[in-house]
């Protein structure tokens, strides 16, 4: 028998089908629809401005949205923002995994830090989307660079042992700043 439903998978499962597309649905801070970039017919590396120009992806996407919202337990999400629309391809510069994040029509500069958090914690789940292109690294305590287009977003996470999904026993994110310039 299938697991509850939980908040944490809103359907009970690492992958699902929706407008025939495979996914993960996902609230681990932020409603997020993890998708492969190569299955919406992208790289994944591709610019802002190229991903909004695509009229094609966005109407895909759309749909995908609007299908998965009632499945994660959102109701009619036409006039909202959630779920976000995160497509996922390898990482490209050393961290986990790289994203363009659909927020909900427009590609975002970067990733919000409780997406990047869900997004990551889809890296974690066998047989997802994001488990296939993700680049973890071992033991408990992991420390995942979520790549977006201006950057990446580093999440710390702790798992243990669940009986069929890893235990996500806690998830940050780690901030950083940088000077941006000396006052005389």
């Amino acid at each position: 028998s299938l697991p509850p439903r939980s908040a944490l998978l809103p359907s009970a499962n690492p992958v699902d089908v929706v407008a025939g597309t495979r996914v993960t649905l996902i609230d681990n801070g932020m409603p997020v629809v993890v998708l492969l970039a190569s299955d919406m017919g992208i790289r994944g590396d591709e610019t802002r401005e190229e991903l909004d120009a695509n009229s094609d992806l966005k109407a895909r996407l759309e749909k995908i949205r609007l299908t998965a919202g009632p499945l994660m337990n959102l109701g009619d999400v036409g006039e909202k923002t959630v779920p976000k629309m995160t497509m996922v391809s390898p990482p490209r510069h050393g961290g986990c995994v790289s994203t363009r994040t659909f927020i909900p029509h427009r590609c975002h500069a970067t990733i919000g830090v409780f997406g990047a958090i869900s997004v990551a914690t889809a890296c974690l789940l066998p047989g997802s989307p994001a488990a296939e292109v993700a680049e973890i690294p071992e033991g408990a305590s992991k420390t995942l660079a979520v790549e977006h287009p201006s950057g990446a977003l580093e999440i710390i996470m702790e798992i243990g042992d669940g009986a069929r999904l890893p235990e996500i026993k806690r998830a940050a994110f780690l901030r950083t700043a940088r000077k941006l310039f000396e006052g005389a």
